[in-house]
């Protein structure tokens, strides 16, 4: 079902384009000066797990070692007793989500069932009638040890970034009787399947970190635990990553890379937005030309999408530019060395 509501003002359009085009500009801008923390942890100097010297106190350090704890944690209601150092309970319910959709003209809403960790009430939709989700029964929860140790060394569960943790694969044997299915990834309750769901059936999975991996932390040696590695007042490295040091800057480079493309991605879709709006005034006039409206409004669409694409790239260029002393260095001493050519190269003019 939908619900049509009425026109924008395309000048509004057009106001919070320049919003959305500004925005566009300081994130691709910002995102090119971010700081690659693998670059940062590769400066660290390796230290064994067994015994904590005092030597390297207040060096930035990397400590591999086996991740262990006194005390582990379980969810509390599905889990049975494990050797968890973080456990995630996900819980979805099968349940109606409103979507909105944009034309030039108005804005519609229509509603699927679709799992949802966060299904709202009916009052909460443009169109209540018919969209009654049930309550959820149970809701997510993150549970942290409260403590944890890296060989001699004191972790700060509470503090330090804890390895990304992995799905957990279900069975009888981790999981509590009770009244649902347990199916290697989830636990299902209700009247439906995982293949064939109904209206306010429940699934629940577990992503976790093991006691017991081998892991690497990063950060300024402090006693017999970790303070955060403040770099240059830009960013900080205070982490526990899986696997030994080479494994942990890896995943940082990779991290890097995902969140600089992602960035970029994101700020190129925001000024192709960004531009479209600002054209609203001129595609607002082309709707009252039937046909040739359509093709001008496709053809504006074709124009921003280049335009946007040309001025990211411009940015982007330009900022890593800026951003990279040393190749600043190069650009200016290139720039010198081709202006002291073209002087050299020039014929004097002289007079009759």
């Amino acid at each position: 079902m939908r619900r049509r509501r009425e026109s924008k003002n395309p000048f509004v359009r057009m106001l919070f384009g320049v919003l959305v085009l500004l925005g566009s500009v300081v994130l691709l801008w910002t995102n090119e000066g971010r700081i690659n923390l693998a670059d940062v942890a590769v400066k660290s100097k390796p230290v064994g797990a067994e015994v904590v010297d005092a030597a390297n106190e207040g060096e930035f350090v990397s400590v591999t070692g086996r991740l262990d704890t006194a005390v582990p944690v379980t969810d509390g209601l599905y889990l049975r007793r494990a050797e968890f150092i973080q456990v995630r309970r996900w819980v979805e319910m099968y349940a109606w989500v409103e979507k909105e959709e944009s034309d030039e003209d108005n804005t519609y809403y229509k509603y699927e069932l679709e799992w949802t960790n966060d299904p709202r009430s009916a009052e909460e939709f443009s169109e209540p009638a018919g969209h009654e989700n049930p309550l959820m029964p149970v809701y997510g929860e993150t549970f942290t040890a409260v403590s944890a140790t890296l060989g001699a060394f004191q972790i700060d569960t509470q503090q330090m970034d804890l390895p990304r943790p992995e799905s957990l694969a279900l069975s009888s044997q981790n999981v509590l009787e009770g009244p649902y299915r347990i199916s290697e990834k989830y636990l299902f309750e209700g009247k439906g399947s995982l293949d064939a769901p109904q209206l306010g059936d429940v699934r629940v999975s577990f992503t976790a970190v093991p006691a017991g991996i081998t892991a690497t932390a990063l950060g300024v040696q402090t006693g017999s635990g970790f303070t955060p590695y403040d770099y240059r007042g830009r960013a900080k490295l205070y982490r526990v990553l899986s696997g030994n040091q080479s494994d942990a800057i890896q995943q940082l480079e990779t991290e890097y890379k995902i969140a600089l493309w992602g960035f970029r991605a994101i700020g190129f879709l925001a000024m192709w937005l960004g531009l479209g709006l600002l054209a609203s005034p001129l595609t607002a006039l082309l709707r009252f030309i039937p046909v040739l409206g359509n093709l001008g409004r496709k053809a504006i669409s074709a124009l921003t999408f280049v335009l946007a694409l040309v001025l990211s790239l411009v940015i982007i260029v330009v900022s890593a530019l800026l951003h990279n002393i040393w190749a600043m260095l190069i650009i200016l001493i290139l720039l010198g060395a081709g202006f002291y050519w073209w002087q050299r190269n020039q014929q004097p003019v002289t007079s009759n």
